[in-house]
């Protein structure tokens, strides 16, 4: 019955990494808002693009 709602997530730690990017991300945008935009947010899609690429990876099955 549990299972009916709870999201479940294949890659927990690829995901939390590519979150805590985008968090960080945002939260250093929000002390400092002289950061350019743009610059970073291509910054963290390149990142996540990247750390996708090789963490949503699954097993190889022979």
């Amino acid at each position: 019955m549990l299972k009916e709602f709870i999201l479940f997530i294949k890659y927990p730690y690829t995901a939390g990494v590519i979150a805590t990017t985008w968090l960080g991300s945002a939260a250093l945008m929000a002390i400092d808002h002289n950061l350019p935009f743009i610059k970073i947010v291509m910054i963290d899609m390149i990142f996540s693009i990247f750390i996708s690429i090789f963490g949503f990876r699954g097993k190889k099955e022979i």
